[in-house]
């Protein structure tokens, strides 16, 4: 009862002019939690100039990361989900694509948020921009996550970020949400013993900041370790 009466007040902020809702009163169902505070900080002192997102749902990290840039005067969150049932949607956010156009609008952030709705393997196809601070949190399998690191790191520019959620989900075994098939955690741990600098924040579900290079030597002119033999 109380998300629904959260939604109805959410819904009326939004249809009075001149008041425009809070961003942590948003009722997003995502697990990404307070977290969000982190991906907001690191895109106002990182101030990106090109920012992604595998994964979007109803848009919370959009949401966060577009607020920063709002505030930074420039820069632009380009966020990509099919919006469609995969094996890895949050409980009740299969078909969010109008859902997070409202809260995208509702926040005047469709400025600083472009809504990509495709695989990431599809937007991948003809990505060209350098990209300052890199989201991962889409398909949650090993092969998955691996695929978008594969895809969209050597994208990343000289002194640029990627940001991994649930990146310690396997460490919580009794969880309702524990998966077997969960490959976020074994991803972001061959990178760290490859060489590449890994931060790990132990909250809702893990948290990692990864730098794209080995030994200082940029990604974009090596192999990934994840590729290597």
């Amino acid at each position: 009862m109380s998300n629904y009466l959260s939604r109805i007040a959410r819904r009326a902020r939004q249809s009075i002019p001149g008041i425009a809702p809070k961003l942590d009163e948003m009722d997003f169902h995502s697990g990404l939690g307070d977290s969000a505070h982190l991906l907001y900080g690191i895109a106002r002192a990182l101030k990106p100039r090109v920012a992604v997102e595998i994964g979007s749902a109803r848009g919370k990290s959009a949401c966060y990361v577009g607020r920063a840039l709002k505030e930074n005067g420039s820069g632009k969150l380009f966020a990509i989900d099919p919006h469609t049932r995969t094996d890895w949607n949050d409980e009740n956010s299969v078909d969010t694509l109008d859902e997070m156009r409202r809260n995208v609008r509702a926040l005047d952030l469709e400025k600083q948020v472009e809504i990509i709705r495709e695989t990431s393997e599809r937007a991948a196809a003809r990505w060209m921009l350098p990209i300052d601070m890199l989201f991962i949190d889409g398909d949650h399998s090993y092969e998955g996550v691996k695929r978008d690191w594969e895809l969209f790191s050597p994208h990343v520019s000289e002194f640029g970020i990627v940001v991994f959620h649930d990146t310690m989900w396997d460490r919580q075994p009794d969880s309702p949400y524990s998966r077997s098939d969960m490959g976020v955690p074994a991803l972001v741990e061959e990178l760290r013993v490859s060489g590449y600098p890994v931060t790990t924040i132990n909250r809702d579900f893990g948290v990692s900041i990864v730098q794209p290079t080995v030994s200082g030597v940029s990604l974009r002119n090596s192999e990934p370790a994840a590729r290597q033999g």
